[in-house]
């Protein structure tokens, strides 16, 4: 009998323990890990927050959406000539299955100047 209560106590205390979990991390987002550190990268602004620049491993042009909106930033006048200077932490875009629209990763933007 006391094999028995010890052993329930056990599976308890197990069942218990794993069933308890921490706040899960966000893999994405703002919040999410850093995937690339961006530093004095020329970029377009496109409007509300969204930059344009090149990447600077695969040099394709890669959009992103600022974490953190200024209001004061002002739209490019030409999307084809960077004229802001743009440093952060590139983040990896949240897909949550297939859609029409285009998912853009987000920036933690860390220094910015107009030039």
């Amino acid at each position: 009998m006391k094999k028995l209560f010890v052993l329930f106590a056990v599976c308890a205390t197990s069942i218990i323990l794993s069933c308890s979990k921490d706040d899960p991390q966000p893999d994405c987002g703002c919040e999410g890990p850093t995937l690339l550190v961006l530093k004095n990268t020329r970029a377009v602004h496109e409007s509300a927050g969204l930059f344009t620049f090149t990447h600077p491993i695969t040099l394709s042009k890669t959009s992103a959406w600022a974490c953190d909106v200024d209001s004061l930033w002002a739209k490019s006048e030409n999307n084809g000539i960077p004229d802001y200077t743009i440093s952060g932490n590139l983040k990896k875009e949240c897909f949550f299955g297939p859609t029409s629209m285009i998912v853009f990763p987000s920036i933690e933007i860390t220094a910015i100047k107009k030039d």
